[in-house]
């Protein structure tokens, strides 16, 4: 307990010296005050992004249908990124002389600034997570080539390989031909769910 109070009495000394304690008094500590919570808030939300993003083990549902509340033009983070713009815009503004509604002025324009270069890069983030996802009546009617042997008649045991192009597929396959289709054949998906392929043996000029 002792070494822990010592810590916090050196941060304590090393922002007062740095002219960076907050305080609810003046000017300069109220945006000081709002740009280290911001900071904070900044911290915590990279933290748990980083720890979401692990547990997942990055198979988060991304798809376009799928609620997130940083999704949206007035996410938490392009908030937070608004109150880092606004605390430490006015924060420096102070420092540098300027009068409390020049450093308010300052402190919006910046902070907005933050805000909607954050909403765009989530925007953006957000739309490439579901450009990529996988949509499997897109399947349909593509070619690839069989990767397991498929039993004739319906039979389940085999596996396909399809360049899908967000990604390359290798799934299980049936096939309905009366023939067993061998490694390497080429194929046409004919009917497509999340856990099956249906498939047709490609015609040899279709190759």
């Amino acid at each position: 307990m002792e070494t822990f109070l010592n810590i916090l009495n050196s941060l304590v000394h090393l922002l007062r010296t740095a002219d960076l304690m907050p305080d609810f008094v003046s000017a300069r500590g109220i945006f000081c005050s709002i740009a280290w919570i911001a900071t904070i808030l900044a911290v915590i939300s990279v933290v748990m992004a980083l720890f979401t993003d692990f547990d997942s083990g990055g198979d988060a549902d991304m798809s376009p249908d799928a609620p997130d509340a940083d999704s949206g033009p007035f996410s938490v983070r392009a908030i937070i990124g608004f109150l880092l713009g606004l605390g430490w815009g006015g924060y420096i503004s102070v420092q540098n002389g300027l009068s409390v509604v020049a450093a308010i002025t300052v402190g919006l324009l910046v902070g907005i600034a933050l805000f909607v270069i954050v909403a765009a890069i989530i925007r953006l983030m957000y739309s490439m997570k579901s450009d990529g996802t996988l949509r499997y009546e897109e399947l349909k009617g593509l070619h690839g080539t069989v990767y397991v042997t498929i039993p004739p008649n319906g039979e389940p045991g085999g596996q396909v390989q399809i360049p899908h192009p967000s990604q390359f597929v290798t799934m299980p396959a049936i096939q309905y031909g009366s023939t067993p289709l061998p490694a390497q054949s080429s194929i046409v998906v004919t009917d497509a769910t999340s856990t099956l392929l249906t498939v047709e043996a490609l015609p040899s000029h279709q190759h």
